[in-house]
């Protein structure tokens, strides 16, 4: 299976953390590499390897955090685009 570096976002305050399993529809696609919480976007970020097939920024995938289940979103990089010119 191939795998590919994304950025995603957590739909909560709980920040991914590296090591943590990837899942969607129930099988692990991938793993966390770094994580943190982002105040500017006010929500956990984090970069991780997927299977290519869930690559797409808008795919939802969900972490597994010791247990409970954090739901994300695949986004593109940067996290927050430059805007100064």
């Amino acid at each position: 299976m191939k795998k590919k570096l994304v950025g995603f976002t957590v739909d909560d305050k709980v920040p991914p953390r590296h090591g943590y399993e990837i899942y969607k529809n129930g099988g692990k696609i991938g793993y966390v590499t770094s994580g943190t919480f982002s105040p500017i976007l006010e929500k956990g970020i984090g970069l991780g390897y997927v299977d290519i097939r869930f690559s797409n920024p808008g795919e939802k995938i969900n972490i597994n955090a010791r247990g409970k289940e954090l739901v994300a979103t695949i986004v593109s990089l940067p996290f927050v685009p430059n805007r100064a010119r």
